[in-house]
């Protein structure tokens, strides 16, 4: 399975005023320049941390997280709301060919909702991509009051489309060779420490920092799972634990293993539910010893939630820490980080909406990051940045993050979908 090439001509997100519009806006899903108006409740950089963002969306059909094909049925409970819509991003099609892909409006008439807040609409999973699929439901009523609930669901039939390794090299990764790669299609090698295995299941000697604990392979909860080309990573809580869920990384704890040396380039695809506390990230260390000065590299950090007192953030962050280090006066030295806006670059979609792919080249002279092939931030390549790195990419739920968990309507649990890892280096 490979994914289709891609543009790189970024696209603008439109603004509206109206909540009737935005609500119900346009549901055509031709070929534009910029999201349909009814996309905009979607785009959680537009509107998402006030007082009239609620958590009433229960749903009820089918199974959180379960495996769906065919003619797929969703029933919602959504008490206090009138109205509601879903959305669902959708290969290229007849009708809209572009080579992102598109979002769909599942319910183009909208669902009106019965007195206790209760609907249901029907679409076919065979119309929309093979693997992890994220379907969207917005609910509003006329007070102003709004919710959005992620649904999660692996669709078994569907169409192949964007999964996969490539067949191409990324164009960022021009003039080196490919030295690592992991397409999570044959048998997953990770072990507590990692040592005799390709991963390690925590962070190499510095410990782990995730809410719910990142658990060991063999631990019961069981974090890790191959589906098709895919390594899910499952974050669950049950009653009378602190919850788990997983990390892998490329060294073990003795600092042995896979390092990326300059000039490199490195990529990770990956999904994930946007909810209040989910927090995956594909970064690097170049360090592993204690009081050692070392950099990280966070290629993509992607902070989940809406409504007061969550992040709603307008895409991911990037950030580089500069651990242990000072300046000639010995002021502390400072990092690099940018916001990137996803919802106006590429094809216009969230990173819990469908996968993308989050890059860093660090040559001699300068780091550049990447978003699906498009430069999102450069700065001076910093000393320490030029020893090998350590790649990892992990589920976090709450944690030294700082941000609030609620995942009790999710049933205590989220998925991330890691697609591929891949790693060049100029010899």
């Amino acid at each position: 399975m490979h994914r289709a090439v891609q543009t790189r001509a970024p696209i603008g997100v439109v603004a509206c005023a109206s909540l009737w519009l935005l609500a119900f806006g346009s549901s055509d899903t031709t070929a534009q320049p910029t999201p349909s108006a009814d996309y905009l409740e979607f785009n959680y950089g537009q509107d998402t941390g006030g007082d009239e963002w609620v958590r009433s969306i229960r749903v009820l059909e089918p199974a959180l997280r379960s495996d769906v094909a065919g003619t797929v049925r969703v029933r919602f409970a959504a008490p206090g709301m009138r109205i509601a819509k879903a959305l669902c991003w959708q290969q290229p099609t007849p009708d809209d060919d572009t080579t992102w892909g598109h979002d769909t409006n599942l319910t183009p008439e909208g669902v009106t909702l019965d007195r206790d807040g209760r609907g249901s609409f029907t679409f076919s999973a065979d119309d929309f991509p093979h693997g992890p699929m994220n379907v969207r439901i917005f609910a509003r009523n006329d007070e102003g009051e709004r919710d959005i609930f992620e649904l999660q669901l692996y669709n078994t039939g569907g169409v192949e489309w964007n999964a996969g390794i490539p067949d191409h090299d990324p164009p960022a990764a021009a003039g080196m060779e490919l030295v690592f790669s992991d397409d999570f299609d044959a048998e997953f090698s990770i072990s507590n420490g990692g040592r005799g295995t390709r991963y390690n299941a925590h962070k190499p000697v510095f410990g782990d920092f995730s809410g719910w604990p990142f658990a060991d392979p063999n631990d019961k909860a069981g974090p890790f799972e191959q589906v098709d080309t895919y390594l899910r990573i499952k974050a669950r809580k049950t009653d009378g634990t602190k919850g788990a869920t997983g990390l892998i990384a490329t060294v073990d704890m003795d600092g042995k293993g896979f390092r990326a040396t300059p000039p490199f380039y490195v990529e990770c695809r990956f999904t994930a539910q946007s909810a209040p506390g989910t927090w995956p990230a594909f970064w690097t260390i170049t360090q592993v010893r204690p009081h050692t000065p070392g950099d990280e590299l966070d290629i993509a950090e992607c902070y989940g939630g809406v409504g007061k007192g969550n992040p709603n953030h307008p895409g991911y962050s990037i950030v580089s820490h500069f651990w242990g280090q000072t300046n000639p006066d010995g002021t502390k030295k400072a990092s690099f980080s940018a916001r990137p806006n996803i919802m106006e670059l590429g094809g216009g979609s969230y990173w819990s909406t469908t996968s993308h792919t989050y890059g860093v080249r660090v040559d001699r002279e300068e780091t550049v990051y990447y978003f699906d092939d498009i430069e999102v931030l450069r700065h001076p390549t910093n000393d320490e940045s030029v020893n090998p790195h350590v790649l990892l990419a992990n589920y976090a739920i709450g944690g030294i993050s700082g941000w609030g968990i609620d995942l009790e309507r999710y049933g205590n649990g989220s998925d991330m979908y890691i697609d591929y890892i891949r790693a060049y280096e100029k010899r």
